[in-house]
């Protein structure tokens, strides 16, 4: 089969046969093209063979799926051949007579959650607390906006705001999912609104929650420990925190280099390092890897999992309900209670923002900067006077 690497261009601009079927295929992915009918109907296809017979799959209509999507649609289904499985007999088994929304469900856990999420078992819980119940036996075929409506709108009449619009982004999810996969040919979520409107977060830990907090990260294996005093002593955010290398650091002038984050304006900036972080920063094994919290098993990636290690703070500590994104509301409430002026506090949190405008720094004069200095210096060294005093051996604490 002659094939070429398939562009967005060429698929749109492809003219239909006069008759029969054009088929193009995909130098990039082999057994991985697009079938085109007279009448303009553009399907995605994928062919392999499973013991010996030759096997076609359609995956999708363009432009329903993109070449994207459909190129990545292609190599799963590759990959399951790889496999010893059989694709397109799955399917087949899945659309035996009406495709009730309980296989569906399923076949969203299995072929997409399980592979692409690590919250997976979230959506399986949601599915089984109140999708399940509702729609279980119900053919796929028949849910509508209405049903999508009434659903979200029970779990939020329950008093559970939030939780309804977490159904609804996993409805939004597994519609998408399923008609990528030609499973359904088309969402009934559009268009639905979130039922819940979710006011901003508001938690600031106070002095004897961040203590019992700091006793509990030193009981904890790095790097979540050290990774979160981090987080309350420098007042940034969790990805910059948590991607930190040692290159970023520079020790003599105690400042940390932080790269510029994807999808935030600004370019990199600088944060002084006050001296207890510097002594957190310093104190972490050295791994090899050029991040100073590696994500287990994989240098080349930055720690993740921070829910989990979260939680275990939690326990340890007898704090509840508190997230990583508090430890930057309560840096910044910290330091408002030492006396520090609030410009220079919203300089310390968003620093990237206000060092350029259209590439003119702004705002980086050296009185400001040392003023960042002194703000944090002071922070750090209350927060050690807080560690110091939960320590077990450590003096009564201070009021």
């Amino acid at each position: 089969m002659p094939s070429r690497a398939l562009t967005d261009a060429i698929v749109a601009e492809a003219a239909p046969p006069a008759s029969g079927r054009l088929e193009l295929w995909d130098a990039e992915l082999p057994g991985f093209g697009l079938r085109i009918t007279p009448a303009g109907q553009r399907s995605w296809q994928v062919m392999y063979r499973i013991e010996g017979r030759k096997r076609r799959l359609t995956l999708g209509s363009f432009p329903a799926l993109p070449l994207k999507l459909a190129r990545d649609a292609a190599r799963a289904t590759l990959k399951e051949v790889a496999k010893g499985n059989d694709p397109a007999a799955q399917r087949a088994t899945l659309r035996s007579g009406a495709l009730t929304f309980a296989r569906f469900a399923e076949a969203y856990v299995e072929r997409y959650a399980k592979r692409e999420k690590r919250t997976w078992r979230a959506d399986a819980r949601m599915i089984e607390a109140d999708l399940l119940p509702a729609w279980g036996p119900r053919a796929l075929d028949d849910i509508r906006r209405r049903d999508v409506i009434e659903m979200v709108e029970r779990v939020c009449a329950r008093g559970h705001p939030y939780a309804a619009n977490r159904r609804l982004a996993l409805l939004r999810k597994m519609f998408a999912w399923g008609v990528e996969v030609d499973m359904v040919p088309a969402t009934p979520v559009v268009g639905v609104p979130p039922p819940g409107r979710e006011a901003r977060r508001q938690r600031v830990l106070d002095e004897a929650e961040i203590a019992a907090l700091w006793r509990a990260w030193d009981n904890m294996a790095w790097p979540f420990g050290p990774l979160f005093k981090l987080l309350l002593l420098t007042g940034q955010r969790r990805n910059q925190v948590a991607s930190l290398r040692l290159a970023d650091i520079g020790f003599a002038r105690q400042i940390w280099t932080v790269p510029a984050e994807s999808g935030r304006p600004g370019g990199g900036h600088e944060i002084p390092l006050s001296t207890y972080a510097l002594e957190i920063a310093t104190s972490v094994p050295r791994s090899g890897s050029a991040y100073v919290f590696p994500a287990r098993g994989r240098p080349d990636r930055h720690a993740s999992g921070f829910s989990k290690a979260a939680r275990r703070a939690s326990r340890l500590s007898g704090v509840d309900d508190w997230r990583t994104e508090d430890l930057r509301r309560s840096t910044a409430a910290g330091m408002v209670r030492l006396g520090t002026p609030a410009p220079v506090v919203r300089n310390i949190l968003d620093r990237a923002a206000r060092s350029t405008v259209g590439g003119v720094e702004v705002g980086d004069d050296r009185s400001a900067f040392e003023d960042m200095r002194a703000a944090l210096e002071a922070w750090g060294e209350r927060v050690r006077s807080l560690a110091e005093a939960a320590a077990p051996d450590g003096p009564s604490q201070q009021p």
